[in-house]
């Protein structure tokens, strides 16, 4: 696995930000690049030392901090959840597209929606069967995890291609009704406004 920070760098390469889209789908270009780009100085915080609290919130918030949004979280995907709830627009998980912010419930089974997230990851492309790959930095490291709002229970397709990544472990004492998969465990997908 590269570094977070050469991966990060590595994502300044793909055209078009963090993916390349078909034409068809809306693009986007109105989000700044500044979202999806790492530190390019060495004084940078991510170059000196891992971020407070979650390393993907962090990036994720630096992201929205560079678009010109002032706004204080304690770092972690609840607080986030919390504000972009609040300040920015939900989007319903199928709609999702490169540049949004995913957010998963791995502890409770709750519906609610104030409950949401003790895990982030930042969209990085959505294939044409709707299966979300995402971005997630976790000791120094970038990961690629996939969730696939339409087969949320799946692990594999028919090609035997990943759809759902696992977010927990499997462990033989787990009870009766234990999620793992990414699918069973998205619970909002959000998108900066610009507008604002």
């Amino acid at each position: 696995m590269p570094s977070l920070l050469l991966g990060l760098c590595l994502l300044e390469l793909l055209p078009g930000g963090c993916a390349t889209s078909p034409a068809s789908w809306p693009r986007t270009r109105r989000f700044p690049s500044a979202i999806f780009r790492s530190a390019r100085h060495v004084g940078h915080p991510l170059a000196r030392r891992p971020p407070p609290g979650d390393e993907t919130s962090a990036i994720v918030i630096e992201r929205i901090h560079a678009a010109g949004f002032r706004f204080g979280t304690d770092g972690t995907p609840g607080a986030l959840w919390g504000y972009m709830r609040t300040s920015h627009e939900l989007v319903d998980p199928r709609e999702a597209r490169a540049g949004d912010v995913v957010f998963f419930d791995t502890r409770s089974r709750g519906e609610e929606d104030l409950d949401c997230a003790d895990r982030v990851g930042l969209v990085e492309s959505v294939d044409g069967g709707g299966r979300i790959t995402f971005l997630e930095a976790r000791g120094g490291q970038l990961y690629r995890g996939f969730v696939d709002p339409h087969q949320p229970l799946a692990r594999r397709d028919d090609s035997g291609e990943i759809v759902n990544s696992f977010l927990r472990p499997k462990r033989l004492s787990d009870p009766d009704g234990t999620r793992y998969f990414a699918g069973e465990m998205l619970c909002g997908v959000a998108r900066v406004r610009l507008d604002r």
